[in-house]
């Protein structure tokens, strides 16, 4: 194997994965009804819902929550830059994020925006989308059609975890 082949170093990604679980549990703390079970806390947190809920799947009672925070102060007069996660579907024992940047700096650069999938009963979250780039490999041959960096995947979850 050459100097320059890339391997996956399944223990580090695996820790990237972990400890953004660990922040999205500070940043959205209804994620922590997983860990005790506590959905009824969250039935009435979310308004209009366009589904039943029922005692088989309490999870549903966080689809739909969305948690905003602040990482800069202003861009303009009025407006800061925020962070907005939105739970795009709840089941079991995962969880669907939807993770974007507002509002629109077009002039410098493009907003980021994810999907992360969140597992519960492995505590860990990975990024399944990134800028609209799904089925994210673990490692990428050079040269490849989408011009990937050989550890795409890892470099997304990194980003993830700088981001949050």
């Amino acid at each position: 194997m050459s100097k320059n082949s890339y391997s996956v170093d399944l223990i580090k990604q695996m820790a990237v994965c972990d400890a953004n679980y660990i922040r999205l549990l500070k940043l959205v703390p209804e994620l922590g009804a997983y860990l005790d079970r506590s959905f009824s806390k969250h039935i009435d947190s979310v308004e209009n819902r366009p589904f039943e809920l029922t005692a088989d799947e309490p999870e549903k009672a966080l689809q739909g929550l969305t948690t905003q925070f602040c990482i800069a102060d202003q861009v303009d007069e009025n407006a800061k830059v925020t962070v907005e996660i939105k739970i795009l579907e709840a089941f079991k024992y995962t969880t669907t994020l939807e993770i974007i940047q507002k509002p629109e700096l077009k002039q410098w650069m493009t907003n980021p925006s994810m999907l992360v999938r969140v597992y519960h009963d492995a505590n860990t979250a990975e990024v399944v989308s990134y800028q609209g780039h799904r089925n994210l490999k673990p490692r990428y041959s050079k040269p490849n059609p989408k011009m990937y960096h050989a550890d795409e995947k890892m470099q997304v979850n990194e980003f993830l975890g700088e981001w949050l």
